[in-house]
């Protein structure tokens, strides 16, 4: 069969396979890491187009009165994360739910590790 043959048996539409390349990661002991995001929350905007994230970091620890024990950052896409010092304080927070901020919702889930089967 001629390549002009192929093209109008599948209808003029080239198909080109793709090349599949496949990483390695050597196997390590991450019980550490996964120790230290112990005691981290992780959020989502609801409607990232009008909730300004860096406002969002600033006023949810003053809002939940734990200023200066939180740390949190932006994971982009309307994404962010809060590092606690303590559970207590993790408690607490999620004990306010629902959680909203600038007339929207916001997601708040604890961390979890997500483990192969």
């Amino acid at each position: 069969m001629t390549q002009g043959q192929w093209m109008a048996k599948s209808g003029g539409k080239k198909e080109v396979a793709k090349a599949v390349l496949k990483i390695t990661v050597p196997r390590f002991d991450n019980s550490e890491l996964i120790a230290s995001y112990g005691k981290t929350l992780i959020g989502r905007c609801m409607n990232p187009s009008k909730q300004d994230m860096k406002i969002l970091l600033f006023m949810l620890p003053r809002i939940w009165q734990v200023e200066g024990r939180v740390f949190g950052v932006d994971l982009g896409l309307g994404r962010f994360q809060f590092d606690f010092e303590t559970e207590e304080d993790i408690s607490e927070v999620m004990k306010m739910e629902p959680v909203h901020f600038d007339y929207w919702m916001v997601s708040i889930v604890r961390w979890k590790p997500t483990l192969p089967l």
